[in-house]
């Protein structure tokens, strides 16, 4: 209600008829509310402040105890106010219903989560927050419950708060970070050397942790080679002739998890002296233990029944080419299965005074 309604309320409050004959029906007495419709029959105080101004109407009377304009302070429960009027037809009396204000918004409101954050101050799975608080006077009507579940962000704003019988409201904003993306762990690459296999990769962000685990191929244990953020590592730890299987993956700072990403180390140098059958890497280092007096070695190279290669070092070790010529062919390392022999040479060459040293069998796998 307007100033100028109230106002002519009043000067209509004021306008009683006293009139010299007698009245054909009693008087009738109504009133209006100034104030603010809150929620469940409440006021939520008035353009006036926390108080809301109560108007009578009174006609056809010949005497009233009515006020114009009551001013009912706030806050309250609820109140009544009577009015009474009467003419030569009889009289009237009219209590109004409960007159109940509350302009003031809940107090104490304050939001606590379900659960802690699942790693480092970050969650990475939904998670609910609840609010509560207290109100003095109309009491508390509800408070919200909101389950975040996304989007990822750092510094989440969630909104939420109270709510009193009289509707009024408190919001009490919350901050989160929440990030349920797994990082993606991809490009990842081994190219193994005579004393180490180095790994390359790449992870969605640089600031992500990767953890690499290695065990050898066929066994059960495993050990982390390597735990920080970068983009490789090199494992100088390495046995001649032994494959390894290295296990990578990355987290992110929120603590999810990539994919498991494994790939094998295959050994760049071979040992004569292993019996099993060795899967080689690209151009391996044939090994073999010195021979007392050998001055020379031969080592020759089968692929099923032919031979393709044949060197005489003069140390206890030769490493094949990628490619090389014998007789009149070029050849090199495909997928397959290959059988070298060694043999420690005496004296001078042309003497051919050869000892057998052994034979080992290794795999070209398929890239």
């Amino acid at each position: 209600m307007t100033r100028s309604t109230a106002a002519a309320a009043v000067a209509l409050a004021f306008f009683l008829v006293f009139a010299g004959t007698a009245s054909a029906s009693p008087p009738t007495i109504s009133y209006s509310i100034d104030g603010i419709s809150g929620n469940n029959g409440w006021y939520r105080g008035s353009t006036h402040g926390d108080n809301v101004v109560l108007l009578w109407s009174v006609s056809g009377a010949t005497s009233s105890d009515c006020v114009a304009a009551v001013t009912i302070p706030g806050p309250t429960t609820g109140s009544t106010q009577t009015c009474s009027a009467a003419n030569d037809s009889g009289s009237i009396t009219v209590v109004t219903s409960p007159l109940k204000i509350d302009s003031t918004p809940p107090t104490g409101v304050t939001a606590s989560f379900s659960r802690g954050p699942d790693f480092k101050g970050w969650y990475n799975h939904p998670v609910t927050i609840s609010w509560s608080g207290t109100d003095a006077t109309s009491g508390i009507a509800g408070c919200s419950s909101v389950t975040y579940q996304g989007p990822d962000n750092g510094a989440a704003t969630v909104v939420g708060g109270c709510t009193d019988l009289a509707g009024n409201s408190t919001t009490q904003p919350v901050q989160l970070a929440y990030d349920a993306t797994p990082p993606v762990l991809s490009k990842v690459t081994e190219r193994s050397t005579a004393s180490s296999d180095v790994l390359r990769w790449s992870s969605s962000s640089a600031t992500d942790r990767v953890v690499v685990r290695r065990s050898v191929r066929g066994g059960k244990a495993r050990t982390t080679v390597f735990d920080g953020k970068a983009g490789g590592f090199t494992d100088e730890k390495v046995r001649p002739g032994t494959e390894y299987v290295y296990s990578v993956q990355s987290f992110d700072q929120a603590g999810n998890a990539s994919r498991v990403v494994s790939i094998a180390g295959l050994p760049k140098v071979l040992e004569l002296q292993k019996s099993e059958v060795t899967r080689a890497a690209a151009t391996p280092i044939l090994r073999w233990n010195r021979v007392r007096g050998a001055g020379y070695y031969n080592v020759q190279l089968f692929r099923g029944s032919k031979r393709i290669y044949a060197a005489w070092p003069t140390t206890h070790q030769v490493g094949l080419p990628t490619t090389w010529k014998w007789s009149g062919h070029r050849f090199r390392l495909t997928p397959g299965r290959y059988r070298w022999f060694v043999w420690a040479g005496f004296g001078p060459r042309a003497l051919a005074r050869y000892r057998s040293v052994g034979s080992a069998t290794f795999v070209v796998p398929q890239s």
